[in-house]
């Protein structure tokens, strides 16, 4: 018999009776039943992966926050059989206090919404009684809202037993995560106001300058400059061109903070858009390099960890000549993204909602194309956001795709980030 390859828990044993005989070395064990043939099984030491629980559901949500205000946060449920649920919170927000909802707030709809004492971390996990499933965040006092999200928390949703089975299991969701943005939904975002480096913000794909000197280094500028107020910018002096087609073969990208966007709360952003402004200092903006990614979102963990990416190409809708320009891109199937195979034999095809679903609750890198033209060019940016989906339009998460998609490398098994 010749060696066996690729095996994963292979265990050849007789359930019947328990063996006379079990010789050990290493993770083989060697079995002997009286009258029968000796068995061997096998332990790779592999760990069973976690089933993923797919009804119920807590649903994602983003809740917009003004500051110094107390401000109702709607959570929401799903169950494939209407069963009543119940609510519980699982986290609470890193900042600011969370709260029930008062009686009369429930009853009337008046002031005070909160409940008088807030929810402490013994409570948890803390089921709600609002019948309305809705909870009271209060921001930090006195605090400026930031560019993005004030604080997040996390919650489940809990089925009851069958009917006439009231022994049988309940049944717990997944978390849920509700994002606490700020007043105009902002999850994630650089305004650059301050002269700190550019907030965490890089240039990748420059070139260096002769005498090994940085042309690349991104700038920061605090004046204003039309529509742009204390701005970055990225300039091209070297260009590595191909002289069959004059394309550039290396282009240049403006890299998002990870301290600010590389984080679970964009899982919310999910139906809404990201946002910003730009604006070319110079450049020949009549001979443009092709294809033209302008705004590329990855996530390194999906699809089982080999990763996604979407990226929203220059087309017909969506041009630009240098002049400045507010982009908002919707971030849901409107939004003309585009999903790479990952493989240059494979054409880039639209992007399903559960494939940008998926990329936006991990996301690992945010791109903005600088390079654009063939010669050089300087690019500057501006109030870059990430913004919520409107408060009328949440739930703005697919249900399906918080439902998990089936994994190609086991498609026994389902996840959110197979999608």
């Amino acid at each position: 018999m010749g060696p066996l390859l690729g095996v994963r828990n292979l265990q050849v044993v007789s359930l019947r009776r328990p063996p006379i005989l079990r010789l050990t070395l290493g993770c083989i064990s060697l079995l002997l039943w009286s009258g029968g043939q000796p068995s061997i099984a096998i332990d790779t030491g592999e760990i069973a992966e976690k089933s993923w629980i797919s009804n119920p559901v807590a649903r994602h949500v983003a809740c917009r926050v003004e500051a110094n205000t107390p401000s109702v946060c709607q959570l929401a449920g799903f169950e494939d059989t209407y069963k009543e649920l119940q609510y519980k919170i699982l986290s609470l927000p890193e900042v600011g206090l969370l709260f029930e909802t008062s009686p009369n707030f429930r009853t009337m709809g008046t002031d005070p919404k909160s409940a008088p004492d807030p929810i402490g971390p013994h409570q948890l996990p803390f089921q709600l009684t609002d019948p309305s499933k809705k909870v009271v965040y209060v921001p930090p006092f006195n605090q400026w809202p930031s560019e993005g999200s004030w604080a997040s928390f996390t919650y489940i949703v809990v089925a009851p037993p069958d009917e006439g089975d009231n022994d049988g299991p309940v049944q717990p969701s997944e978390p849920g995560l509700a994002v606490l943005t700020n007043a105009y939904g902002g999850i994630a975002g650089s305004d650059f106001n301050l002269a700190d480096g550019g907030s965490g913000w890089t240039i990748s794909g420059n070139l260096e300058t002769v005498g090994g000197s940085k042309s690349s280094g991104l700038q920061h500028q605090a004046f204003a400059w039309g529509g742009l107020n204390r701005y970055v910018y990225g300039v091209d002096e070297v260009q590595n061109l191909d002289f069959a087609t004059g394309l550039d073969l290396a282009k240049w990208y403006f890299e998002a903070s990870p301290a600010v966007f590389n984080r679970e709360a964009l899982a919310s952003s999910y139906g809404g858009v990201i946002r910003f402004t730009v604006r070319s200092q110079y450049g020949d903006f009549r001979s443009l390099n092709d294809p033209l990614d302008w705004v590329t979102i990855e996530c390194e963990s999906c699809d089982s960890g080999h990763g996604a990416r979407i990226v929203r190409f220059v087309d017909e809708s969506l041009r630009w000549d240098g002049t400045e320009q507010t982009v908002e891109l919707f971030l849901n199937t409107n939004g003309r993204w585009m999903y790479d195979p990952l493989n240059t034999a494979l054409d880039f095809q639209y992007a399903t909602e559960c494939q940008i679903a998926s990329v936006l609750t991990n996301v690992s890198r945010i791109a903005i194309l600088g390079d654009f033209t063939r010669g050089g060019e300087g690019v500057a940016i501006d109030d870059v956001a990430v913004i919520s989906a409107d408060a009328s339009l949440q739930p703005a998460y697919p249900l399906t795709c918080q439902k998990g998609c089936f994994c190609r490398h086991n498609p026994g098994l389902v996840r959110p980030t197979c999608c």
